[in-house]
């Protein structure tokens, strides 16, 4: 007997939820990446090094053997050269980071398969976003920057507004300048005083609460990921995404739900051998702050109590 027209398939609901599992996790990314600043994800290919990096050097204004630059320049002799460096310091590879689930049989009879497995997809979008969040603020950990005050100050206020003070100095020090606004990164206990007495319009993105204008600064953002009494400021346009090419996958039979830019893969399948609904994920998103002279790390005394915690969570 022939199928009937139009009759839903395994593989429509498979393939149903795939798509529904990328937009909801893209939808979150694009918020994120148009609040900061992100224009563009670089696609590139599966074990593609990534690194941070810093500069170092000035301008020479001096006059030895014969040559000179700048305010000591003698006329007629050769100019004197500049010396920059840029350092790299590797923070390892780009790689598809791979991660499965299975909803069981009884559950899915239970609760209804669409309401049984996308209920444990939407808790494992949470987790992975978490988990690039916590990837992308430990990179942030390893700023250069940091106050010219040094000793750590008093207030929250204080570390941020001293905190901007140290990257300004910074860029204008290197001849630059930023071209998109600050991002600040801090403990959400840390705000806590702040906000309860306060009439502040927040949002959640990527797991993070935004606040648009917080203790006369714009984009900061609250996470548990960080240490309490620390707040880490670079400018936007500091921050670069990256995602794999999910096409090399597909060559080898690995085939995945994905979008353009491949910062996640995801495909839904049968898993008879144990009797449940399989849910495999590849993440691809890489959020890398790259220039370390442009990282401040500004601290407080004083800062919540709450140690931050390491499980990975919604």
């Amino acid at each position: 007997m022939a199928a009937k027209t139009n009759i839903i398939t395994a593989s429509d609901i498979d393939g149903a939820l795939s798509v529904e599992f990328i937009k909801n996790f893209n939808g979150a990314f694009d918020r994120l990446a148009e609040i900061i600043g992100i224009f563009g994800v670089s696609t590139r290919a599966a074990g593609t090094a990534l690194y941070q990096y810093a500069v170092s050097g000035s301008l020479n204004n001096s006059a030895s053997g014969g040559t000179s630059s700048g305010t000591a320049y003698v006329e007629g002799e050769e100019v004197a050269l500049s010396k920059y460096t840029v350092s790299k310091s590797p923070i390892g590879d780009l790689a598809p980071v791979p991660y499965r689930k299975m909803t069981t049989a009884k559950a899915i009879i239970q609760d209804g398969y669409e309401k049984s497995v996308m209920a444990t997809d939407n808790k494992m979008i949470a987790q992975i976003r978490a988990q690039l969040i916590k990837q992308f603020l430990d990179l942030l950990g390893n700023g250069t920057g940091t106050p010219a005050q040094g000793a750590t100050v008093d207030t929250l206020q204080k570390a941020l507004a001293y905190g901007d003070a140290a990257l300004d100095n910074a860029m204008e020090t290197n001849g630059d300048r930023a071209d998109s606004p600050y991002v600040h990164f801090i403990h959400r206990n840390d705000a806590a005083d702040y906000l309860a007495g306060a009439n502040i319009t927040v949002q959640t993105l990527f797991g993070m609460t935004y606040l648009e204008n917080f203790l006369g600064v714009e984009r900061v953002f609250l996470t548990n990921q960080i240490t309490p009494g620390t707040v880490y400021v670079t400018p936007a346009e500091n921050i670069h995404a990256y995602g794999i090419d999910f096409s090399e996958l597909s060559r080898s039979g690995l085939v995945y739900y994905t979008d353009s830019n491949g910062l996640i893969g995801v495909a839904h399948k049968g898993a008879y051998d144990y009797a449940s609904a399989e849910t495999d994920v590849m993440t691809g998103l890489q959020l890398i702050p790259e220039v370390l002279d442009y990282i401040v790390k500004s601290q407080f005394a004083g800062g919540g109590t709450t140690t931050t915690t390491t499980t990975i969570g919604a």
